[in-house]
């Protein structure tokens, strides 16, 4: 028996580390380019100086998020590629940061701060709205519980459960799938919104 565990752990390690590698992949935040022909820039503004154009439909891994600005990551080859200055004296040397305007792509997959981003989208619904209870049943489904006076009216609880939803995926950036929550009153669920 001893030799057959010892036969399995290879293969269990193996299964282990296959699950974390698809786990790790799938948490990646990648951006699409949903514009024709979008400029990217060497810093997060109009200001910063054109370093590549990129084409509707091009995917990008997401790097940062700033406001209105996200930097995205090109490989060194596509980037010689697609760079403005072919010509340019420093090829060979660092590449600059590449930045994309937010409103010209559209998020696929998680944000890399996600975590953080729904910690801070908890302390919104409990400073603003406020919630008594709040708990992420996934990254998309959200239950809560408000206090006795907001219950005034089914409508009025509707919206603002769809206030949540909409607060939750701006503030996330996880725009890949409907953000539901659900408003529980005692342990039935009262009404639910989504986004």
């Amino acid at each position: 028996m001893g030799a057959n565990v010892r036969k399995m752990r290879p293969c269990i390690l193996g299964m282990f580390l296959m699950a974390l590698l698809i786990a790790e992949t799938g948490s990646c935040q990648e951006a699409v380019v949903t514009g024709a022909t979008v400029n990217v820039r060497s810093g997060p503004g109009t200001t910063h100086e054109i370093v590549a154009k990129v084409k509707e439909g091009d995917h990008f891994p997401v790097l940062e998020v700033s406001k209105l600005w996200v930097r995205i990551q090109i490989d060194d080859a596509m980037f010689e590629e697609i760079r403005v200055k072919k010509d340019d004296t420093q090829a060979g040397t660092d590449k600059p940061e590449t930045w994309i305007y937010r409103r010209l792509i559209q998020f696929i997959g998680k944000p890399p701060d996600f975590e953080v981003r729904q910690i801070d989208f908890q302390n919104w619904a409990l400073d603003e709205i406020p919630v008594n209870y709040i708990e992420f049943k996934s990254d998309w489904e959200i239950l809560v519980r408000l206090p006795p006076d907001k219950y005034a009216s089914k409508g009025k609880v509707k919206q603002i459960a769809q206030r949540m939803a909409q607060e939750y995926k701006k503030q996330t950036g996880y725009l890949g799938k409907t953000v539901v929550v659900k408003v529980l009153k005692r342990n039935r669920v009262y009404a639910t919104a989504s986004d």
